[in-house]
């Protein structure tokens, strides 16, 4: 059978058509680098694609090493979504392994940056007077993610301008680094699921209606979380919000909720900070002076520290707490709502005693 010229070229054109549409329906490689941010997308992507997760959950993504096997889950990715702001040490060095250009969506865009509260040096506090106690509570905020303010490298925008003889000044403030724990706050993570759904929208055009919707479906959900954490934490007077932590995470919770972090066992926002012996003893003897009820500790943390200064200040360790990852689906904490109020029932337990 002979072909005419216009029926080959026609049907080059169909075959031509159908590769493109294809290649279009070709779902996106998303992923995530916690349980947390997946959790936070997938509510956005809803049916239209699955969110792949580097770490798995319970995980402590301070103490995390990538392996070769999350280099070839990344390798090939459509897009990639942080948390940013200076929290995922690992992701650069690991992009650099996979090679290739995977566009990279940090959530914490446009999200207003609290400094971490500092080395929580408690020399002398304990004679401090309950006049001055809410000192403890003071959040300093650093500015707006992208808007000014840069983080990761502990420095706003425009510092590496700056002339070799203010970088002593500038060593003296790099204590103040960003804490990237936001999503400890659930109208920081309604941030969040808006830059889900740009990044989406921008990558599959076809779906961005319902990325739009599902975005606005879940922050409807997270302001009515607010709320009912506002209510539940409320139950607590306010001499009794005081929280000593692990490591610092609990800021934006406190911040939010009308909380002190008035001290943490592990200097910093890392769960692997040192920590000197004379600081403990600070600690406890602060710890006992202020009454403080309880430490709370986190489930994919190293307790030891915090067992021991608790032991010595007569006090008990709640290490029930999530913080860097969710649960596995057995869990209490599967679901970043439900991580929010598993947390916050048990603090407010623990501390209503």
């Amino acid at each position: 059978m002979r072909f005419q010229k216009s029926s080959l070229i026609a049907l080059a054109a169909t075959l031509t058509l159908s590769g493109a549409s294809l290649a279009q329906e070709a779902p996106l490689r998303v992923v995530a680098t916690t349980t947390i941010v997946a959790d936070i997308a997938q509510n956005v992507a809803g049916d239209m694609l699955t969110i792949e997760t580097l770490l798995p959950p319970d995980t402590d993504t301070h103490a995390y090493e990538p392996t070769i096997d999350d280099a070839n889950r990344l390798a090939g990715a459509s897009l990639l979504f942080t948390v940013g702001a200076g929290y995922e040490s690992f992701i650069e060095g690991l992009l650099e392994n996979v090679g290739g250009d995977i566009p990279v969506t940090e959530l914490n865009q446009g999200v207003e940056i609290l400094a971490f509260s500092g080395d929580h040096s408690h020399e002398g506090e304990a004679a401090e007077s309950a006049e001055t106690a809410e000192e403890h509570g003071a959040f300093e905020v650093l500015g707006v993610l992208g808007e000014g303010l840069t983080c990761g490298e502990h420095a706003h925008e425009g510092e590496e301008e700056h002339a070799d003889e203010e970088e002593h000044a500038d060593e003296e403030h790099a204590g103040e680094a960003c804490d990237p724990h936001t999503w400890m706050n659930p109208l920081n993570v309604a941030v969040w699921a808006q830059n889900v759904a740009d990044a989406l929208s921008a990558a599959d055009p076809a779906n961005a209606e319902a990325y739009a919707a599902n975005a606005e479906a879940y922050i409807a959900e997270l302001t009515a979380l607010d709320a009912e954490l506002e209510a539940l934490t409320a139950q607590l007077p306010e001499d009794a919000r005081v929280l000593v932590t692990n490591h610092e995470f609990m800021g934006y919770f406190a911040a939010r909720y009308g909380f002190e972090v008035a001290a943490t066992v592990l200097p910093g926002g890392s769960t692997g900070a040192e920590v000197d012996p004379q600081a403990l003893s600070e600690l406890i003897a602060f710890i006992q002076a202020e009454g403080v009820p309880a430490i709370f500790a986190e489930i994919t943390a190293n307790p030891e520290l915090a067992d021991i200064v608790a032991q010595d200040a007569g006090i008990q360790v709640v290490s029930d707490l999530y913080s860097e990852a969710l649960s596995d689906a057995s869990g209490p904490a599967s679901t970043y709502i439900d991580f929010m109020r598993y947390n916050a029932q048990v603090i407010v337990d623990a501390l209503s005693g």
